[in-house]
This record gives structure tokens, sequence and C-alpha cells, in this order.
């Protein structure tokens, strides 16, 4: 289906015509995304085809009313159309790039205590179904493997799905628009890439995301992004490292075995035991009438 070609001429400012297209490989790309060549002019243009997914349509226009943020640019919303970012992910231990950084904020900054149209609210309802999903894969690799470390893992994850303390932190912490999956592989060059997990959240998730994977300097984003004070700040921080420990955690019982696994589970009962008493902090204090 080539009907969407009218409108992305239209936005590239002239006719175009295909002149080549394949599909995407490498990484966890998914399936039915395409690079399509097209020439305007005398110039060949790439492009990013993909199938719409609601969440990223609604993602990419919501950033697109920023200013100053490194993304890819949307032509056209079904298919999504994609304006293409030359560059190879980010590789492990490298510094996430001050533009990214800068992008993050602004989009922080921007939507900050607002609602961006079609993006998921991250609420009490929401955790406890990214922990029962998350079950399915740590049950899965309990019965394919015989690891306790799995049945444990699974174990705390139910646990954590009624949690009083995500609960309390989630009707107490500020939402922004988050990327939601910030990892190296979704950076190219200062480009941030797949949206397709946006969602409104406490800022510290997309931070956290950032942090787990290595070394960061964040004054680029500090410089810009809306500030908490500072008890505040400590809830979302470690709101967002158990977060972000049992986002990942079905794929760690995919992909990454028994030690990974019972190291992000620990990760976040650590947080979740910090979180308990800068609660505590938080509400004994003015804070408590902030949100």
């Amino acid at each position: 289906m080539t009907d969407w070609l009218p409108a992305v001429a239209r936005r590239l400012g002239g006719p175009v015509e295909i002149v080549g297209r394949g599909p995407l490989t490498g990484g966890y790309v998914a399936a039915g995304v395409e690079r399509v060549d097209l020439r305007l002019g005398d110039r060949t243009v790439p492009v990013v085809v993909k199938p719409a997914a609601p969440v990223e349509v609604a993602a990419m226009r919501a950033v697109a009313v920023v200013e100053g943020v490194g993304v890819p640019r949307m032509l056209h919303p079904d298919p999504l159309v994609l304006t293409w970012v030359e560059g190879e992910p980010a590789r492990e231990g490298d510094p996430v790039p001050d533009d990214v950084w800068r992008s993050v904020a602004r989009v922080h900054r921007h939507w900050f205590r607002k609602r961006a149209r079609g993006i998921p609210v991250v609420d009490a309802t929401w955790w406890a179904g990214l922990c029962d999903r998350t079950l399915v894969a740590l049950r899965g690799g309990a019965e394919r493997s015989g690891e306790p470390a799995y049945s444990r893992a699974a174990d705390l994850v139910t646990e954590w799905a009624g949690d009083a303390r995500i609960r309390a932190a989630l009707a107490l912490l500020p939402r922004t628009l988050c990327h939601g999956d910030p990892h190296r592989g979704n950076i190219l060059g200062t480009t941030l890439i797949d949206w397709g997990n946006a969602r409104m959240a406490p800022a510290g998730l997309d931070l956290a995301v950032l942090e787990a994977q290595g070394r960061c300097d964040e004054s680029a984003y500090r410089a810009e992004a809306p500030a908490l004070p500072g008890p505040l700040a400590a809830v979302e921080q470690e709101w967002a490292r158990a977060h972000v420990h049992v986002q990942y955690l079905g794929f760690a019982a995919d992909h990454l075995g028994a030690a990974r696994v019972t190291e992000m589970v620990d990760t976040a009962a650590d947080a979740l035991a910090r979180l308990g008493p800068a609660l505590t902090t938080c509400t004994n204090g003015t804070l408590a009438h902030q949100e």
C-alpha cells in the first residue's frame, strides 16, 4: 500500500516516488518496520514506515509541539512514516549526549503537570498491569529452567502489584510526557527514536532508564528540566528505580538469565525499602499538599 505517498510528498515539498525498500533488522526492531527510499527531485530521501501504533502516533504529535528536541519528524500517521535518522545506536558505556538530555528535559518541561492526548497514564492500575505482564515472563522462566530465582521474583512482583508505597508515590508525584524506554539502542547520534512506549509518568522514569545503563552526567538535563523539592525528588528517584527494574524484568527473564533477574529484583526491593522512609519524610511536611 502506497496511499500515504501524496501526503508525504506534500510534507517533503515535492512529488516523490519509491526507489527502494526493505525491512529494518538488527536489535529488537518490530516486525513490519521498513526503510523506504524516496526520490525527491535529484535527491534520495529515506524514511521509516511502520505499523501505526496509536501511542506512538500520539507521542509524535505531542513532541512535535516542543521546540528544540531531537526526535524524528512524523510525515504520516497511518501507516506511521517518520524521517530517517542516520547513525548507529549508542554503544554500551558511551555517555548520553548532552543534546539528548536537553531533548528529554524540554519534553518533560513542556508537558509537566499536563496531559498529552492518547498517552497512557502511569497510575496504580497501570502499575498492576505492568506487574501482571512481568509475571507471565517470570513464571515462564521458572517452568522452562526450574531456577528458583524466577519463582522468588514472581512472588515479589505479585506482592508489589498492590504495594501501598507505589500507590502513595504515584498519588503524590507530578507527571509529564516520558519516552518510557530511552535505552541506548533508542539513541542514534543526538536523536531519541522509538516513542512507542511513551506514557504520562513521573519524569524520573526516563532518568532511571538512562542511569541504569552506566555513567551519566545529567547536568544538561538539570539545567532545563522542572525541579522538584528535595524530599519529593527523593520519592521520585526511589519510585523510578523500583519501577524501571520491574519494567525490564520480563525482558531479563526471557533473555538474560536467572542471575540478572536476581540482581534486578534485589535492586527493586532495595529501592522500595528506601521509598517508604522517603514518603514519610515527604508527607510529614508541607509537600503533602502539592499534588
